[in-house]
């Protein structure tokens, strides 16, 4: 059985490395996040800018990984996702049903903020901690804040609001 640290480390980061854990980059990183859940895309690596690629997994035929620029997948659904992708008609459905499983509300066992309230309350959060040193809080609170979650686009939505006020 894996132990807490060795399931924390499997996951990939909410952030690249390069990237510090502000407000504005949690709050690009959210919309990242949720706009790649809507289009049927997961990362396998922190949210690394728009303009860098990023590692992620295509959820519509789920066995093709590799590099795409966040900056050309966030413009909507392309005719072509990759080699090797199912065909249109079947990718459109298999959108369909990623689309319908996404919620406004989230259902995850580690609640993830979908109010700006508590968006801000975990940003406030990733602030101390990162000003304490406190690498697990910082961890705990951007897996809050960017993890997977099918309520990702409210999350963002939150976070969006919370760095802006």
């Amino acid at each position: 059985m894996m132990s807490s640290t060795e399931n924390r480390q499997a996951l990939p980061a909410p952030l690249a490395a390069h990237l510090a854990p502000t407000a504005r980059n949690i709050a690009s990183a959210a919309m990242a996040v949720a706009k790649l859940a809507s289009s049927g895309w997961q990362p396998l690596c922190g949210y690394p800018g728009a303009d860098t690629h990023w590692h992620v997994r295509c959820l519509v035929c789920g066995q093709w990984d590799g590099l795409k620029f966040y900056s050309h997948l966030r413009r909507g659904k392309p005719a072509f996702r990759h080699p090797g992708c199912l065909p249109e008609a079947q990718r459109t459905a298999k959108l369909a049903e990623i689309t319908a499983a996404l919620s406004t509300a989230c259902p995850c066992p580690a609640a993830h903020p979908v109010t700006a309230e508590d968006a801000a309350e975990a940003i406030r959060e990733v602030s101390r901690a990162r000003d304490e040193g406190d690498e697990d809080a910082l961890s705990a609170q951007l897996a809050r804040l960017l993890g997977r979650c099918p309520a990702a686009a409210a999350r963002a939505e939150a976070v969006q609001a919370a760095a802006s006020a």
